[in-house]
């Protein structure tokens, strides 16, 4: 599990330790989304971090018993549902609303099981980014966005907390938790917001506090708003949000200033292109790998597979080991056989395996793959037609001009978009089925120009800023 973040003695920063008042129902649907592994994990955490461990109720005060007391019973129970057969996640969750925390989880509990869920089901959010800019006080707008350098971020990650809470506890109760992707070479951030309300509830709305009391809440929370930070990049990625979302541009002008110093003012220029659903996919895009501007039938290039550096070993030559990258002739094959075979060319560079995961993921190995009994309709299998960098939206403008039988050209406008959980993967698979030519299938269609919309003319695709 990440570390847990530092408390913050800030009137503007809600601790480690507050309870919010969130109802029973809502926290039995946030445990129940982990995986049974993961959720007695996390609990096996919870009872090691003093900040996180059960504390005695008034009964159990009166009975004599410590905390020490509780936090040993609660792991010989932890244990020994470990040992049952079935229903383990149903049973852990029956005791950590009723034995382990009966007063609720505290939000460094909330924001671990957000992380941990983000790592094990990434399609549930959705992903953009923004770039930092050195600016100058006497340009603005567009201007600046391409006559500035771009700032490269390079942070010391407690650092950076401890400025961005300073920056926003003036303007919100604010919960920060931060910690590093287990697989990524990314700084994941996550900004729990709270607002004041001063509204009458009705009694059957009264929650449990922390103190044990029933009190009718005091604060109510705001959607978790999600930084990433890549390492030696000028990018930002972020939560997706609307943009008149008010929370959302005070976060982003709050990493603006603690960017900033004063001798350099930096800026975020909010990228215009449609939302990513995985992280992976958006740290190959924006980090410093060579994939993000490496896609389609260039890939093989960003994984070093075409030729090898002046150090590198001979036997690693393409020449001498055409199996990294397959074979194909053209000969002997059933029909379907080749489009296969193009197809994987065409949107892959490769009728082999996928590019080399180490070159983008800044990690030797991947962690082992836990098969786990609870896996959901969330949990899709990857197929063969999988993309490196799986896509959701893809816009293009057709604007070749067609010729009458008077030779007069007429100039058509059609705007093509795309929609689905990889659509690059989808088109890769109609290329094999026969429904679309892959010898013909412009590249702009095979995935290598990745987000960038574009407009196609003469068959030329130009991005569109």
């Amino acid at each position: 599990m990440p570390k847990r973040s530092r408390t913050h003695q800030n009137p503007g920063i809600l601790s480690n330790s507050y309870v919010p008042p969130l109802e029973p129902r809502v926290l039995v649907k946030e445990l129940a989304r982990l995986s049974t592994k993961s959720l007695y994990n996390i609990v096996e955490l919870w009872l090691a971090l003093p900040v996180t461990q059960p504390l005695p109720t008034t009964r159990q005060k009166r009975k004599g018993k410590t905390q020490a007391d509780i936090v040993k019973s609660a792991k010989e129970i932890l244990k020994m549902l470990q040992n049952t057969s079935s229903s383990k996640k149903r049973k852990l969750i029956d005791r950590i609303m009723v034995d382990f925390y009966p007063n609720g989880l505290n939000t460094l509990q909330l924001a671990q099981l957000d992380i941990q869920l983000m790592i094990e089901k990434p399609k549930l959010y959705s992903w953009v980014y923004s770039t930092a800019k050195i600016a100058k006080q006497t340009q603005s707008g567009d201007e600046l966005k391409d006559s500035l350098q771009d700032f490269i971020l390079s942070l010391d990650a407690q650092s950076f907390l401890d400025h961005i809470i300073k920056n926003l506890s003036n303007l919100y109760l604010t919960h920060i938790y931060i910690s590093r992707h287990p697989e990524l070479p990314l700084i994941i951030i996550r900004i729990q917001m709270y607002e004041y309300t001063h509204r009458k509830h009705h009694k059957r709305a009264q929650t449990i506090t922390h103190h044990g009391k029933r009190n009718n809440p005091d604060i109510i929370s705001r959607k978790p708003y999600y930084l990433a930070i890549p390492t030696s990049s000028p990018n930002i990625i972020h939560s997706a949000s609307n943009e008149d979302d008010l929370a959302s541009k005070l976060i982003l002008q709050a990493v603006e200033i603690t960017l900033s110093t004063s001798f350099r003012q930096v800026r975020l220029m909010k990228n215009k292109n449609p939302p990513v659903k995985t992280l992976q996919a958006m740290n190959i895009l924006t980090g410093v790998s060579r994939h993000g501007n490496m896609l389609g039938s260039w890939a093989p290039y960003a994984d070093g597979i075409v030729d090898i550096g002046p150090l590198g070993e001979i036997e690693d030559h393409i020449l001498l080991n055409p199996g990294i990258t397959g074979s194909y002739d053209g000969k002997e094959a059933s029909e379907r056989e080749n489009r296969k075979t193009i197809a994987a060319l065409r949107f892959k560079g490769t009728t082999g395996s996928v590019p080399n995961e180490k070159s983008y993921s800044g990690k030797n190995n991947k962690p082992d793959t836990v098969i786990d009994e609870d896996k959901s309709e969330d949990d899709t299998e990857k197929n063969e037609y999988a993309s490196v960098v799986p896509l959701q939206t893809g816009e293009f403008f057709i604007q070749n001009a067609l010729k009458k039988k008077n030779n007069s050209e007429m100039p058509p406008s059609v705007r093509l978009r795309l929609f689905g959980n990889d659509i690059f993967a989808g088109l890769h698979e109609l290329a094999v089925e026969g429904v679309i030519d892959p010898v013909k299938i412009p590249s702009w269609l095979t995935g290598e120009e990745g987000l960038n919309r574009g407009i196609i003319s003469k068959g030329q695709f130009t991005k569109i800023e």
